[in-house]
C-alpha cells in the first residue's frame, strides 16, 4: 500500500476561470479563491439584486439560487475536491505500473449537490462549516481528543460520541477512520475523471477495473472478468445468500439487502405522502411516479419528427421511444422450457406464469434471469446459500450495544455480538440450491395468506430491527 500523501507536500492548482494559482498548502488555496468569491459576488448591496450566482470552476455548471452562501460553500468543495485530485495524481505516479483512467474527462470537475453548511454532530458541539477542509479537520481534532471510557465488561475503549451512534473502538485510527461514515470524506480522487473514493485501496480498484486483460479472472456464475483475485473474490460474495429473513423465506446477499426486503416486505409504513391525493408510498422514487398521473394533459411530447405520441408519465414515453422509433428490438428473453422468445423480461415473467405455471420462490417477489453462453437471458435456476443465520441475528436482539449513558447501570454481559457481513460465513463451502424444485400456482388463497402473515409479522418488526441494528420507519 502506497504512503499516503501529506497535505503539507502537495502543490494544488486553483481552477477558478483562467486562473494559473498554485497553492502550497490548503490554507494557501483556500485564502486564494476566498479572494475570488469575494470579487465574484461583490457588495452585500448588490447581492441582494442578483437570483443566481454562477460558479466558474473550470468544467462545471453549477448556478446557485437565491442565495450566495450556497455556492460559498459548493467552491470551497471544488477547492477540496482539487487537494483529493492532487493526491491521486502522486499516487499514480508511485504507482507506474497502473494506466490512467480511461473514463470521460467532462466530468473530472463535478463536485456533489450538498444541502447547506457542513454541520458536526458530536456530542455538544454544533459547529458549522462552509469549507469541508475545515470541517473534517475538526471532526478529526474530536478524535484525537477522545479518551478511552471503562465499559461495562471493565475495558477501556474509545467511544464514538456522533449523534445517536454507540461504536466503540480500542485505538483511535479506527475511531477516525470510523467517523468518515458519518462525515462521508474522501481521501483521494481520481485525476481524470473525478470519482472520489473512502481509501487509496477502491481508488486503485477504480483504476484496475479498466485494466481487465485477456488474462483476467473471470466469475463462473456471471461470465464476468475481474483484473486480480481480491475484486473477484469480494464480487463472488454477491452471489451466495449468507443471510436469510427471519420473517420469512427469502435470503439475501447483505445485511443491507436484508434490511431494505424487512421495510418493503414485511412493514406497512408508507411516509412519502402524495400532495394531490391520499397515496402514499415507502420510498421517493414510487412517489415521483405516481405524482406524474396527476399531470394535466400530456407532459411529454416525443420529439421525433412526424411522431404525435405523448404521455403523462416519463416511463411511457421511454417505452414508446424503444418500441416504435428504435428499429427491431432483439429478443434477449428466451423460455427455458419452451424455447419461446422475449423482448422484455415483464412479458417472459408473464408467460412462466400464465403458460408454464410457474410462481417465484417462497419469499421472493419476482424471477430472475442469467445470460447463458448463447447470449439470451433464461430464468437463474441455481441459488448459492450458507447456513442460515436467523438465530444469530436473534441473538443479537439481546446483545444490542448499550448507550454510553446507561454503560455505569448495566449488569455484565458475555459474548460476542453478531459482527457484519464478513462475520456471517459459516466457514462451509457454499452449495448450489435449486430455487424452483417444486413450482406451482399461485392460487388466491396463498395470496391471502401471505397478506395475513405480513401482518401479523408487524409485531415481531421492532425486535427484529434492533437486531439488525435498523429503525423501520
Amino acid at each position: 500500500m502506497a504512503r499516503k500523501s501529506k497535505p503539507s507536500e502537495l502543490v494544488v492548482s486553483c481552477e477558478w476561470a483562467s486562473c494559473s494559482f498554485k497553492g502550497k498548502s490548503m490554507e494557501e488555496l483556500c485564502d486564494h479563491t476566498a479572494l475570488h468569491l469575494k470579487q465574484h459576488l461583490g457588495d452585500g448591496e448588490a447581492l441582494e439584486e442578483l437570483d443566481d450566482y454562477a460558479c466558474l470552476w473550470n468544467g462545471c455548471e453549477f448556478i446557485a439560487i437565491g442565495s450566495p452562501r450556497e455556492l460559498v460553500v459548493h467552491v470551497n468543495f471544488h477547492t477540496f475536491h482539487a487537494k483529493l485530485k492532487c493526491i491521486g495524481s502522486q499516487l499514480l505516479l508511485s504507482h507506474p505500473e497502473l494506466r490512467a483512467c480511461s473514463q470521460d474527462l467532462h466530468s473530472k470537475n463535478l463536485v456533489p449537490e450538498l444541502s447547506g453548511a457542513f454541520e458536526c454532530q458530536w456530542e455538544h458541539c454544533d459547529s458549522t462549516f462552509n469549507n469541508p477542509e475545515w470541517f473534517y479537520r475538526h471532526v478529526d481534532m474530536h478524535a484525537q481528543c477522545t479518551e478511552k471510557e471503562p465499559l461495562p465488561n471493565r475495558q477501556d475503549a474509545l467511544a464514538c460520541c456522533w449523534r445517536d451512534c454507540d461504536a466503540t473502538f480500542k485505538i483511535k485510527y479506527r475511531l477516525r477512520e470510523h467517523l468518515r461514515s458519518h462525515t462521508q470524506e474522501r481521501v483521494v480522487s481520481c485525476p481524470t475523471c473525478g470519482c472520489m473514493f473512502a481509501s487509496n485501496t477502491k481508488f486503485f480498484d477504480h483504476i484496475q477495473r479498466q485494466c481487465v486483460s485477456e488474462e483476467s479472472l473471470v466469475c463462473e456464475h456471471c461470465d464476468k472478468p475481474f483484473a486480480n483475485e481480491r475484486l473477484l473474490r469480494d464480487h463472488v460474495r454477491q452471489h451466495v445468500n449468507h443471510i436469510k429473513c427471519p420473517l420469512c423465506d427469502m435470503t439475501c446477499t447483505t445485511l443491507a439487502s436484508l434490511r431494505t426486503h424487512i421495510k418493503f416486505r414485511h412493514c406497512d409504513e408508507r411516509p412519502f405522502q402524495c400532495d394531490f391525493c391520499e397515496s402514499s408510498f415507502k420510498n421517493s422514487h414510487d412517489l415521483r411516479k405516481h405524482t406524474e398521473t396527476h399531470n394535466e394533459g400530456a407532459a411529454y411530447h416525443c420529439d421525433v419528427e412526424g411522431c404525435t405520441y405523448s404521455s403523462r408519465m416519463a416511463h411511457s414515453m421511454s417505452q414508446h421511444y424503444k418500441r416504435v422509433h428504435e428499429g427491431d428490438i432483439v429478443a434477449k428473453y428466451k423460455c427455458h422450457l419452451c424455447d419461446k422468445c422475449f423482448s422484455w423480461c415483464y412479458t417472459l415473467t408473464l408467460h412462466l406464469r400464465k403458460k408454464h405455471q410457474l410462481k417465484w420462490p417462497s419469499g421472493h417477489s419476482r424471477f430472475r434471469y442469467k445470460e447463458d453462453e448463447d447470449g439470451y437471458l433464461r430464468l437463474n435456476m441455481v441459488r448459492y446459500e450458507t447456513v442460515e443465520v436467523t438465530e444469530q441475528i436473534m441473538k443479537n436482539m439481546v446483545r444490542k450495544r448499550t448507550p454510553r449513558k446507561l454503560w455505569s447501570s448495566q449488569p455484565r454481559r458475555s459474548g460476542p455480538a453478531a459482527g457484519g457481513e464478513s462475520s456471517q460465513s459459516s466457514g462451509m463451502e457454499p452449495e448450489p440450491q435449486p430455487v424452483y424444485c417444486a413450482l406451482s400456482n399461485v392460487t388466491p388463497e396463498e395470496e391471502q395468506g401471505l397478506h395475513t402473515h405480513r401482518s401479523g409479522a408487524v409485531e415481531a418488526l421492532t425486535e427484529v430491527a434492533r437486531g439488525l441494528g435498523i429503525q423501520i420507519v
